[in-house]
């Protein structure tokens, strides 16, 4: 009886602090920690200038890798499509593609300006879509992807001062 009787006094006084827990709003915590965004970064003349010609030297020599890889890969294509030649010289023309991809992101900074940084990041993506489409071996995509990547060539150059 006495267990009984002690349960019953548990069991209400655990039904008065659920009620009163209940009708007890909880203060949210107050916010205490504000976050500032940092200032936008700033670069000198010399550091801009020096992203600059880092980024345009760095697609010139992929615009180079790129072109090469794809010339041998479209004589060795004219010849044969299923030659052991023309599926290495693809897969080599694949790998030198995203090599050259990969390299040139790597040369770009924050403070490449964004007269420069916009066509590279443009043929980056003409190039990744080109690479693409030779996976899934879509030929016409391929070379419309090409296309737009030669056509921004001349864009290039002129950022750069590239002849």
């Amino acid at each position: 009886m006495a267990v009984a009787a002690t349960a019953l006094v548990l069991a209400a006084g655990a039904a008065v602090t659920s009620g009163l827990a209940l009708v007890h709003t909880v203060e949210p915590a107050q916010h205490t920690v504000n976050v500032v965004a940092p200032p936008p970064a700033t670069y000198s003349s010399s550091e801009v200038e020096a992203a600059k010609s880092a980024a345009c030297s760095a697609w010139e020599r992929s615009a180079r890798s790129t072109a090469l890889a794809s010339r041998a890969s479209a004589e060795a294509l004219e010849q044969s499509w299923r030659s052991p030649e023309s599926v290495e010289a693809l897969a080599t023309e694949k790998r030198t593609g995203m090599a050259a991809v990969s390299y040139l992101r790597s040369q770009m900074s924050a403070a490449t300006p964004l007269s420069t940084e916009k066509p590279l990041s443009d043929w980056i993506d003409a190039r990744i879509d080109m690479l693409h489409a030779l996976n899934m071996r879509h030929w016409e995509q391929a070379d419309h992807e090409q296309q737009r990547g030669n056509d921004l060539i001349g864009v290039i150059r002129s950022e750069c001062g590239l002849r």
